[in-house]
């Protein structure tokens, strides 16, 4: 019953804009307005735009830092269109909801940045100035999901923009928590790499955030097993390893071992679980993987960097030595630290 009520207030606000026409000038988002204003009026009647011209339909407040305008806010959020159809989400329930839950992907908070333009207006005008732990459901009106940065409403409804396209952008509804904020992603990185540490000190001993690689900040290598030869490689040396690829929550996201890839539901029947072949550089900027020269990570090569005849280790570095922030695939979010246990081993009988 809404919907054939939306409609028809829908339809009626075309009528009256059609009559209207030779008087009034169309502006861009005209029709996006009337219709989302008769879906407001139908199921949010008492509710009152904000700000830009968001709405806020449920707030409560967190305890933790207050969120500002240049850093990183850390969020579990759903996101839905008017209609109740989910588009994004962080969660864990949400996917097994949908029939999406895979044991491969990572579910949790995920980092947004909060500068202007970085992020939709109506978001980020939703997001800051709320504190760490706080709650928030917002309806964000189709034109404020554009990224462009403007003073007021009327200039996202009429941008200025010989690019633009209303049609580019869609009406959006927002629930979200604040897990966390920083202004220093480097150094949030670090403290959880810290208290991983502390939390595997069987592995890393007494290390912390202090440990990092002279001239590589953020980097750390541990030695599980000796090298039985201390010899450095030549550029032109071929090597074969095998790995496993971590989260610091212990999510595997890659290996080349076939038990802790059907122990880690990664397992393929398509993929060959066998040592990986190596080529060494002139430095670790030069090492390639794989018989087509594939190139890798730099914390992925720094960690090979470290590693002698036969050695066993593990890396742990922050995003900037991996996938930065806009992480890879589903397995590894943005601003994600991650960590590398790698053995070198004898080549593999073909």
């Amino acid at each position: 019953m809404k919907k054939i009520l939306i409609s028809a207030l829908y339809a009626i606000a075309v009528l009256t804009s059609v009559s209207c026409a030779k008087h009034t000038s169309v502006g861009p988002n005209d029709g996006n307005k009337r219709y989302f204003d008769a879906w407001m009026q139908v199921n949010h009647p008492d509710a009152k735009p904000v700000g830009l011209g968001i709405y806020i339909l449920e707030d409560k407040q967190g305890q933790g830092v207050e969120v500002g305008d240049a850093g990183y806010v850390n969020l579990n959020y759903k996101v839905t269109d008017l209609e109740n159809n989910i588009s994004a989400y962080t969660d864990k329930e949400t996917a097994k909801q949908l029939g999406d839950y895979d044991t491969t992907s990572y579910y949790g908070p995920k980092f947004l940045t909060t500068a202007e333009g970085s992020n939709p207006a109506g978001l980020l005008e939703a997001i800051v100035g709320m504190k760490v732990g706080g709650y928030r459901k917002v309806i964000i009106p189709s034109w404020l999901m554009n990224y462009s940065v403007y003073k007021t409403e009327a200039e996202y409804l009429d941008p200025d923009d010989e690019d633009y396209n209303a049609s580019s952008y869609s009406n959006a509804i927002y629930e979200f928590t604040i897990s966390d904020y920083t202004e220093n992603m480097g150094k949030w990185q670090e403290d959880q790499i810290g208290k991983y540490f502390k939390a595997n000190t069987d592995i890393f001993g007494a290390m912390t955030p202090a440990d990092s690689l002279p001239d590589h900040r953020g980097f750390y290598y541990k030695q599980l097993e000796a090298p039985t030869d201390t010899t450095s490689f030549k550029a032109d040396t071929t090597l074969y390893i095998n790995y496993t690829g971590r989260l610091l929550n212990g999510l595997v996201f890659d290996t080349s071992i076939e038990k802790v890839a059907k122990d880690n539901g990664l397992y393929s029947a398509g993929k060959s679980y066998k040592p990986v072949q190596i080529n060494w550089g002139e430095n670790y900027e030069d090492i390639t993987m794989g018989s087509g020269s594939s190139s890798i990570i730099s914390g992925f090569a720094l960690t090979l960097w470290q590693m002698r005849s036969m050695e066993k280790g593990i890396g742990v570095f922050v995003s900037d030595y991996g996938y930065k922030s806009s992480g890879s695939g589903s397995s590894i979010p943005g601003f994600a630290p991650l960590i590398f246990e790698i053995e070198l081993v004898a080549k593999p009988e073909d």
